[in-house]
């Protein structure tokens, strides 16, 4: 799959899934630094491409099925505090 000009392999996708599933109160801001740390993913002057990896991050979770690790119950359109106090108001994360 091709997110932000970055071909993802499916052990790849996989690995971001699992970092989802392990932590799920991380902040998007948290999670792509981690991703991008994992992955190698960083821009020519050396910093971490965290905002192609936040964009990327809300593509998957737009295209994975319901109940797909990419997929999960909680939105990652919103920040953590939002989701801790049950206080993210999107529909589509449920679906």
């Amino acid at each position: 799959m091709r997110y932000c000009g970055r071909t993802f392999t499916p052990s790849q996708i996989e690995l971001i899934g699992n970092l989802i599933g392990s932590d799920p109160t991380l902040s998007r801001y948290r999670l792509s630094r981690q991703v991008c740390e994992r992955l190698a993913w960083r821009r020519p002057d050396g910093g971490l491409k965290d905002m192609s990896c936040r964009v990327a991050l809300l593509r998957m979770q737009a295209d994975s099925p319901a109940g797909s690790p990419m997929r999960p119950t909680e939105c990652l359109s919103h920040t953590a505090r939002d989701r801790a106090r049950g206080a993210c108001p999107c529909q589509h994360a449920s679906s």
